[in-house]
């Protein structure tokens, strides 16, 4: 009997301290997933900074390319009266300046279209010479 007794203390015994260990165990694990979790928080707050960085950066880009696309326009504007000035005859030009003024004409009215993909239907229109000056 007292074998049996024996048996069953160390068995007790053994199952305490595994309970122990285990204890012990969910403790460091629970302080691991602690740790983990605070270094996920501070990914995730600079990739936040990140993104609000950029969308920044996109928006005064985007503001700068609408800019450029109205200056564009009031250029290709004055240019497209000189042509007309020098088609009628009113002014003179040298051929090779018409075809100078005609290509940068043309890679202008390019630029300019290319520049427009970035236009959303909430954008203001170009503003015409006119507009520009006399708001």
């Amino acid at each position: 009997m007292s074998d049996t007794a024996e048996q069953l203390a160390s068995q007790a015994i053994e199952k305490v301290n595994a309970l122990k260990d285990l204890a012990i165990n969910s403790a460091a694990a629970l302080s691991d997933a602690q740790s983990q979790n605070e270094g996920y928080f501070t990914q995730v707050q600079e990739l936040e900074y990140k993104v609000d960085d950029l969308e920044n950066r996109s928006e005064m880009y985007r503001n700068e390319v609408l800019t450029d696309s109205e200056m564009i326009g009031l250029a290709i504007e004055i240019m497209d009266k000189i042509k007309s000035k020098i088609d009628s005859g009113v002014i003179t030009m040298p051929i090779d300046e018409q075809n100078q003024l005609n290509e940068t004409l043309k890679y202008l009215m390019q630029r300019k279209e290319s520049i427009e993909q970035y236009r959303t239907a909430t954008d203001p229109k170009p503003r015409t010479y006119e507009q520009y000056r006399n708001p």
